[in-house]
């Protein structure tokens, strides 16, 4: 359990950069660098009382048109966001992806005045949302006061109930054309959705998941979703990466169990395809897995 901890705190060290590109440098002639078409949006939930930064990328020519749009939803937008937005902007510009608005799904960190606070909220907030269940262990790492863990239920009432109509209401989206796009605990939750409400998104991009996470709890769920249906109606990318098992024994082992099941079953209605990221490590994954299942998903 230690190196799992140490995992998730392997990925908080990447909050630090995002939140040091949005404090003051102390010079007055300097701004703050964005990226084009995008913008911030903050959307309260009266679900779990949270206050979410929604982070949008909207694609070229957006403003002057009157098109309809898939959507493609980013759970730890504070730390990825940058990178999915200038990635899927180049996809669409060499037509290997549909013109997609991005909606990263954040926390309001800038509020905070130091990079410690910023780093406490962030991982409190997250691993509330998309941890399935209560554990109390590592609630001692990352809780405070008022959060804890296991609450991915209510995360997932927040997407279908608030967050899902707020988009449609604000911005021109297709209906029933959305991708979700998670890694590490993120990974984990669009699992957790999958096997529980898997119409919510046609695309399920999925990266270095912590099945370990509650003894691999997921594949517990996989076997509670088999037992009750004959399919499962997804195209679902996941990846790992090859160095991931020397850090955390099982990220690899864990990805090809549940994705054995899954092939098991035969599902009609299922595309899957699963990699191991030769040569990457948790960190490294990241880019590596989110371009190569945008392009699973729409190279046809």
């Amino acid at each position: 359990m230690k190196s799992n901890a140490l995992l998730l705190l392997l990925v908080g060290c990447c909050l630090n950069f995002a939140a040091q590109s949005q404090t003051k440098t102390g010079t007055d002639h300097t701004k703050a660098a964005r990226i084009i078409n995008t913008e911030q949006r903050q959307l309260h939930s009266e679900l779990n009382g949270q206050d979410y930064t929604l982070y949008i990328a909207l694609p070229d020519g957006y403003v002057q048109g009157d098109a309809e749009y898939p959507v493609l939803y980013l759970t730890d937008a504070n730390t990825y966001f940058g990178m999915m937005a200038d990635m899927t902007r180049n996809l669409q510009w060499g037509g290997e992806m549909p013109e997609t608005i991005i909606v990263g799904i954040g926390y309001p960190i800038d509020a905070f005045a130091t990079d410690d606070e910023r780093w406490e909220k962030w991982l409190a907030w997250r691993m509330r949302d998309l941890s399935p269940t209560y554990t109390a262990q590592l609630d001692e790492s990352f809780a405070i006061e008022g959060v804890r863990s296991g609450e991915a239920d209510r995360f997932l009432q927040f997407l279908q109930a608030e967050l899902f109509p707020f988009i449609a209401e604000n911005y021109r989206v297709k209906e029933n054309d959305t991708t979700y796009a998670g890694f590490s605990l993120g990974g984990l939750f669009g699992l957790y959705a999958l096997f529980q409400e898997p119409a919510l998104f046609q695309r399920y991009l999925i990266g270095s998941p912590s099945i370990w996470y509650d003894d691999k709890l997921i594949i517990q769920s996989e076997q509670t979703y088999a037992d009750a249906h004959s399919d499962l109606s997804a195209k679902l990318f996941i990846a790992v990466g090859e160095l991931e098992e020397e850090v955390n024994a099982g990220m690899v082992r864990n990805m090809l169990e549940l994705t054995s099941k899954l092939k098991s079953r035969n599902y009609p209605g299922l595309s899957l395809h699963r990699t191991i990221l030769e040569g990457e490590t948790h960190m490294s994954a990241p880019a590596v897995c989110f371009q190569r299942g945008l392009r699973f998903f729409f190279r046809n």
